[in-house]
Protein backbone atom coordinates (compact mmCIF):
# COMPACT_ATOMS: atom_id res chain seq x y z
CA UNK A 1 0.00 0.00 0.00
CA UNK A 2 1.39 3.37 -0.99
CA UNK A 3 1.49 5.95 1.79
CA UNK A 4 -0.58 8.93 0.59
CA UNK A 5 0.59 12.49 1.03
CA UNK A 6 -1.19 15.11 3.10
CA UNK A 7 -4.01 16.57 1.07
CA UNK A 8 -4.48 13.50 -1.14
CA UNK A 9 -8.06 12.33 -1.61
CA UNK A 10 -8.54 8.61 -0.93
CA UNK A 11 -11.04 8.26 -3.76
CA UNK A 12 -11.22 9.00 -7.45
CA UNK A 13 -12.75 12.22 -8.72
CA UNK A 14 -13.89 15.35 -6.93
CA UNK A 15 -15.56 15.21 -3.52
CA UNK A 16 -17.85 18.06 -2.52
CA UNK A 17 -19.51 18.47 0.86
CA UNK A 18 -19.62 15.96 3.67
CA UNK A 19 -18.76 12.26 3.49
CA UNK A 20 -19.48 9.78 6.28
CA UNK A 21 -16.67 8.21 8.29
CA UNK A 22 -17.02 5.25 10.64
CA UNK A 23 -15.24 4.39 13.88
CA UNK A 24 -15.27 0.61 14.18
CA UNK A 25 -13.41 -2.13 16.06
CA UNK A 26 -13.51 -4.92 13.48
CA UNK A 27 -11.79 -7.77 15.35
CA UNK A 28 -13.62 -7.81 18.68
CA UNK A 29 -17.03 -8.91 19.92
CA UNK A 30 -18.78 -8.97 23.27
CA UNK A 31 -20.19 -12.18 24.73
CA UNK A 32 -23.78 -10.96 24.31
CA UNK A 33 -23.30 -9.81 20.72
CA UNK A 34 -25.25 -11.45 17.91
CA UNK A 35 -22.12 -12.45 16.01
CA UNK A 36 -20.71 -14.23 19.07
CA UNK A 37 -23.97 -16.05 19.79
CA UNK A 38 -24.49 -17.19 16.20
CA UNK A 39 -20.89 -17.92 15.17
CA UNK A 40 -18.79 -18.99 18.17
CA UNK A 41 -16.63 -21.04 15.79
CA UNK A 42 -15.40 -17.81 14.11
CA UNK A 43 -13.32 -16.81 17.14
CA UNK A 44 -9.77 -17.46 18.27
CA UNK A 45 -9.92 -20.43 20.65
CA UNK A 46 -8.25 -21.35 23.92
CA UNK A 47 -6.56 -24.67 24.69
CA UNK A 48 -9.93 -26.25 25.52
CA UNK A 49 -11.35 -25.30 22.12
CA UNK A 50 -13.59 -22.55 23.52
CA UNK A 51 -13.55 -18.91 22.36
CA UNK A 52 -10.56 -17.26 24.03
CA UNK A 53 -11.35 -14.68 26.71
CA UNK A 54 -8.96 -11.82 26.05
CA UNK A 55 -8.58 -11.09 29.76
CA UNK A 56 -7.01 -14.53 30.21
CA UNK A 57 -3.95 -13.51 28.16
CA UNK A 58 -3.91 -9.70 28.39
CA UNK A 59 -6.19 -6.69 28.60
CA UNK A 60 -9.84 -7.69 28.40
CA UNK A 61 -11.14 -4.45 26.86
CA UNK A 62 -12.12 -1.01 28.10
CA UNK A 63 -15.88 -1.62 28.29
CA UNK A 64 -18.28 -4.58 28.29
CA UNK A 65 -15.43 -7.06 28.50
CA UNK A 66 -13.99 -9.52 28.26
CA UNK A 67 -13.73 -9.23 24.50
CA UNK A 68 -13.43 -12.15 22.11
CA UNK A 69 -11.43 -12.02 18.91
CA UNK A 70 -12.48 -12.87 15.37
CA UNK A 71 -10.05 -15.29 13.76
CA UNK A 72 -8.60 -13.72 10.62
CA UNK A 73 -7.56 -17.15 9.30
CA UNK A 74 -11.16 -18.39 9.17
CA UNK A 75 -12.57 -18.11 5.61
CA UNK A 76 -16.02 -17.18 6.93
CA UNK A 77 -14.52 -14.36 8.98
CA UNK A 78 -12.65 -13.04 5.96
CA UNK A 79 -15.89 -13.11 3.98
CA UNK A 80 -17.78 -11.39 6.77
CA UNK A 81 -15.23 -8.56 7.09
CA UNK A 82 -15.03 -8.03 3.35
CA UNK A 83 -18.82 -7.89 2.97
CA UNK A 84 -19.23 -5.64 6.01
CA UNK A 85 -16.78 -3.02 4.78
CA UNK A 86 -17.98 -3.19 1.19
CA UNK A 87 -21.51 -2.49 2.44
CA UNK A 88 -20.35 0.50 4.50
CA UNK A 89 -18.32 1.83 1.58
CA UNK A 90 -20.62 1.26 -1.39
CA UNK A 91 -24.07 1.49 0.19
CA UNK A 92 -23.44 3.90 3.06
CA UNK A 93 -20.88 6.01 1.19
CA UNK A 94 -18.16 5.76 3.83
CA UNK A 95 -14.72 6.78 2.57
CA UNK A 96 -12.86 6.93 5.91
CA UNK A 97 -12.57 4.11 8.44
CA UNK A 98 -11.01 4.44 11.87
CA UNK A 99 -10.15 0.91 12.94
CA UNK A 100 -9.77 0.67 16.71
CA UNK A 101 -8.66 -2.14 19.02
CA UNK A 102 -6.57 -3.63 16.22
CA UNK A 103 -4.18 -5.07 18.80
CA UNK A 104 -6.72 -7.76 19.61
CA UNK A 105 -6.62 -9.00 16.02
CA UNK A 106 -3.07 -10.22 16.74
CA UNK A 107 -3.87 -11.60 20.19
CA UNK A 108 -1.39 -14.08 21.63
CA UNK A 109 -2.08 -17.31 23.48
CA UNK A 110 -4.82 -18.59 21.18
CA UNK A 111 -5.43 -21.21 18.50
CA UNK A 112 -6.55 -20.40 14.98
CA UNK A 113 -8.66 -22.09 12.32
CA UNK A 114 -5.44 -22.40 10.29
CA UNK A 115 -3.16 -24.22 12.76
CA UNK A 116 -0.05 -23.21 10.81
CA UNK A 117 -0.77 -19.48 10.89
CA UNK A 118 0.88 -17.14 13.36
CA UNK A 119 -1.11 -14.51 15.21
CA UNK A 120 0.50 -11.88 12.94
CA UNK A 121 -0.68 -13.76 9.86
CA UNK A 122 -4.17 -13.92 11.38
CA UNK A 123 -4.20 -10.16 11.88
CA UNK A 124 -2.90 -9.42 8.40
CA UNK A 125 -5.37 -11.76 6.69
CA UNK A 126 -8.23 -10.08 8.52
CA UNK A 127 -6.92 -6.64 7.55
CA UNK A 128 -6.52 -7.67 3.93
CA UNK A 129 -10.18 -8.74 3.88
CA UNK A 130 -11.13 -5.33 5.28
CA UNK A 131 -9.09 -3.58 2.58
CA UNK A 132 -10.77 -5.58 -0.16
CA UNK A 133 -14.17 -4.45 1.09
CA UNK A 134 -13.18 -0.83 1.83
CA UNK A 135 -11.63 -0.48 -1.65
CA UNK A 136 -10.24 3.07 -2.11
CA UNK A 137 -11.21 4.34 1.35
CA UNK A 138 -8.78 5.91 3.82
CA UNK A 139 -7.84 3.44 6.56
CA UNK A 140 -6.73 4.74 9.96
CA UNK A 141 -5.24 2.30 12.45
CA UNK A 142 -5.70 2.87 16.16
CA UNK A 143 -4.28 0.66 18.92
CA UNK A 144 -2.68 -1.22 16.05
CA UNK A 145 0.40 -3.45 16.29
CA UNK A 146 3.04 -1.32 14.58
CA UNK A 147 5.16 -3.60 12.41
CA UNK A 148 2.35 -6.08 11.55
CA UNK A 149 0.37 -3.10 10.19
CA UNK A 150 2.92 -2.14 7.53
CA UNK A 151 1.25 -1.75 4.16
CA UNK A 152 -2.24 -2.14 5.63
CA UNK A 153 -3.14 1.35 6.86
CA UNK A 154 -2.87 4.87 5.46
CA UNK A 155 -2.79 6.62 8.84
CA UNK A 156 -1.83 5.61 12.34
CA UNK A 157 -2.77 7.10 15.70
CA UNK A 158 0.48 8.10 17.36
CA UNK A 159 -0.74 8.99 20.85
CA UNK A 160 -3.30 8.31 23.53
CA UNK A 161 -6.68 10.05 23.34
CA UNK A 162 -6.53 13.82 23.73
CA UNK A 163 -8.30 15.63 26.56
CA UNK A 164 -8.74 19.24 27.63
CA UNK A 165 -6.69 18.90 30.84
CA UNK A 166 -3.04 19.98 30.74
CA UNK A 167 -1.65 16.59 31.77
CA UNK A 168 -3.28 14.96 28.74
CA UNK A 169 -2.23 17.78 26.38
CA UNK A 170 1.42 17.38 27.42
CA UNK A 171 1.34 13.58 27.45
CA UNK A 172 -0.17 13.15 23.99
CA UNK A 173 2.16 15.75 22.47
CA UNK A 174 5.28 13.97 23.72
CA UNK A 175 3.94 10.60 22.61
CA UNK A 176 3.34 11.98 19.11
CA UNK A 177 6.80 13.60 18.94
CA UNK A 178 8.43 10.30 19.88
CA UNK A 179 6.73 8.72 16.88
CA UNK A 180 7.53 11.51 14.45
CA UNK A 181 9.92 9.23 12.55
CA UNK A 182 6.95 7.12 11.39
CA UNK A 183 5.19 9.97 9.59
CA UNK A 184 5.47 9.78 5.81
CA UNK A 185 7.55 6.62 6.08
CA UNK A 186 5.14 4.04 7.47
CA UNK A 187 1.89 6.03 7.25
CA UNK A 188 0.50 9.48 8.07
CA UNK A 189 0.59 10.14 11.81
CA UNK A 190 -2.66 11.02 13.56
CA UNK A 191 -2.14 12.99 16.80
CA UNK A 192 -5.90 12.97 17.56
CA UNK A 193 -8.17 15.99 17.37
CA UNK A 194 -7.24 19.63 17.87
CA UNK A 195 -9.86 20.34 20.60
CA UNK A 196 -10.49 24.09 20.37
CA UNK A 197 -13.77 24.14 22.32
CA UNK A 198 -14.00 24.06 26.09
CA UNK A 199 -12.87 26.30 28.92
CA UNK A 200 -9.14 25.56 28.97
CA UNK A 201 -6.87 28.62 29.08
CA UNK A 202 -5.84 30.18 25.77
CA UNK A 203 -2.16 29.36 26.33
CA UNK A 204 -2.96 25.65 26.73
CA UNK A 205 -5.29 25.67 23.72
CA UNK A 206 -2.59 27.18 21.50
CA UNK A 207 -0.03 24.78 22.93
CA UNK A 208 -2.21 21.88 21.77
CA UNK A 209 -2.62 23.45 18.32
CA UNK A 210 1.14 24.00 18.05
CA UNK A 211 1.74 20.39 19.02
CA UNK A 212 -0.54 19.21 16.21
CA UNK A 213 1.42 21.33 13.73
CA UNK A 214 4.70 19.97 15.10
CA UNK A 215 3.64 16.38 14.40
CA UNK A 216 3.26 17.23 10.70
CA UNK A 217 0.39 14.74 10.57
CA UNK A 218 -3.36 14.70 10.12
CA UNK A 219 -5.46 17.63 11.31
CA UNK A 220 -8.78 16.48 12.74
CA UNK A 221 -11.42 18.53 14.54
CA UNK A 222 -13.58 16.99 17.22
CA UNK A 223 -15.54 20.19 17.87
CA UNK A 224 -18.98 21.34 16.78
CA UNK A 225 -17.73 23.84 14.20
CA UNK A 226 -21.06 25.65 14.08
CA UNK A 227 -20.63 26.52 17.77
CA UNK A 228 -16.99 27.62 17.68
CA UNK A 229 -16.40 31.37 18.02
CA UNK A 230 -14.61 33.13 15.19
CA UNK A 231 -11.27 33.41 16.99
CA UNK A 232 -11.09 29.65 17.47
CA UNK A 233 -12.22 28.92 13.93
CA UNK A 234 -9.33 31.14 12.84
CA UNK A 235 -6.93 28.85 14.71
CA UNK A 236 -8.32 25.81 12.89
CA UNK A 237 -8.00 27.55 9.53
CA UNK A 238 -4.34 28.31 10.30
CA UNK A 239 -3.72 24.57 10.72
CA UNK A 240 -4.86 23.79 7.18
CA UNK A 241 -3.52 22.34 5.03
CA UNK A 242 -1.22 20.15 7.16
CA UNK A 243 2.46 20.81 6.54
CA UNK A 244 3.23 17.11 6.21
CA UNK A 245 6.62 17.74 7.88
CA UNK A 246 7.25 16.78 11.54
CA UNK A 247 9.41 19.03 13.69
CA UNK A 248 12.98 17.99 14.45
CA UNK A 249 13.66 18.70 18.11
CA UNK A 250 16.97 19.62 19.71
CA UNK A 251 16.65 16.96 22.41
CA UNK A 252 14.26 14.64 24.21
CA UNK A 253 12.74 17.45 26.26
CA UNK A 254 10.86 18.48 23.10
CA UNK A 255 11.28 22.14 23.99
CA UNK A 256 12.75 23.56 20.78
CA UNK A 257 11.93 22.19 17.33
CA UNK A 258 12.48 23.13 13.70
CA UNK A 259 10.08 22.49 10.83
CA UNK A 260 11.88 22.58 7.46
CA UNK A 261 9.73 22.97 4.37
CA UNK A 262 10.52 23.90 0.77
CA UNK A 263 8.80 27.24 1.36
CA UNK A 264 10.71 28.12 4.51
CA UNK A 265 11.43 27.29 8.10
CA UNK A 266 9.31 27.44 11.24
CA UNK A 267 10.42 27.26 14.86
CA UNK A 268 8.26 25.76 17.61
CA UNK A 269 9.05 26.46 21.27
CA UNK A 270 7.34 24.75 24.21
CA UNK A 271 7.28 25.33 27.93
CA UNK A 272 5.86 22.17 29.50
CA UNK A 273 6.46 23.36 33.06
CA UNK A 274 4.43 25.39 35.52
CA UNK A 275 7.08 28.13 35.71
CA UNK A 276 8.04 30.87 33.25
CA UNK A 277 11.18 30.03 31.23
CA UNK A 278 13.29 31.46 28.44
CA UNK A 279 13.87 29.43 25.30
CA UNK A 280 16.84 30.02 22.99
CA UNK A 281 17.21 28.83 19.42
CA UNK A 282 20.04 29.54 16.99
CA UNK A 283 19.06 30.89 13.59
CA UNK A 284 21.08 29.49 10.66
CA UNK A 285 21.03 32.80 8.79
CA UNK A 286 19.75 36.35 8.97
CA UNK A 287 15.97 36.25 8.64
CA UNK A 288 12.72 38.00 9.43
CA UNK A 289 10.78 36.37 12.26
CA UNK A 290 7.00 36.60 12.60
CA UNK A 291 4.50 35.05 14.97
CA UNK A 292 2.52 32.30 13.21
CA UNK A 293 -0.76 32.96 15.02
CA UNK A 294 -0.89 36.74 15.10
CA UNK A 295 1.41 37.77 12.25
CA UNK A 296 3.34 40.02 14.67
CA UNK A 297 6.66 41.11 13.18
CA UNK A 298 9.50 40.30 15.60
CA UNK A 299 12.02 41.97 13.33
CA UNK A 300 15.08 40.86 11.43
CA UNK A 301 17.15 38.51 13.58
CA UNK A 302 20.37 36.58 13.32
CA UNK A 303 22.43 34.39 15.61
CA UNK A 304 20.69 33.31 18.79
CA UNK A 305 17.04 34.18 19.39
CA UNK A 306 15.77 34.04 22.99
CA UNK A 307 12.13 34.47 23.95
CA UNK A 308 10.31 34.27 27.30
CA UNK A 309 7.55 31.66 27.59
CA UNK A 310 4.88 31.78 30.31
CA UNK A 311 3.96 28.52 32.09
CA UNK A 312 2.31 25.86 29.92
CA UNK A 313 2.72 27.75 26.69
CA UNK A 314 4.31 27.68 23.25
CA UNK A 315 5.50 29.98 20.48
CA UNK A 316 5.28 29.19 16.79
CA UNK A 317 7.52 31.38 14.66
CA UNK A 318 7.94 31.70 10.91
CA UNK A 319 11.40 32.52 9.52
CA UNK A 320 11.53 34.12 6.08
CA UNK A 321 14.28 35.85 4.05
CA UNK A 322 15.22 39.15 5.63
CA UNK A 323 14.15 41.02 2.49
CA UNK A 324 10.53 39.84 2.80
CA UNK A 325 7.93 42.00 4.48
CA UNK A 326 5.57 40.33 7.00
Amino acid sequence: MEVPQAGDSPGDGVHIGFEPAVWVAPFIAEKNSRIFREHPDWFVRDDAGEPLRSDRVGFGGWRNGPWYVLDGTHPAVAGHLETLFRTMHREWGCTYFKLDANYWGAIHGGRHHDPDATRIEAYRRGMQAILRGAENSFILGCNHPIWPSLGLIHGGRCSDDIGTDWRRIRKTAIESFNRGWQHGRLWLNDPDTVMLAGKQPENERLCRAAAVIATGGLVLSGDDLSALPDDRLAILRKLLPPSGVPARFQDATFSVGTIERPGGRSLVLFNWSGEAVERTVRLPSRCRVTDFWTGEDLGIREGALSLPLPPRSSRLLVCSPASERP
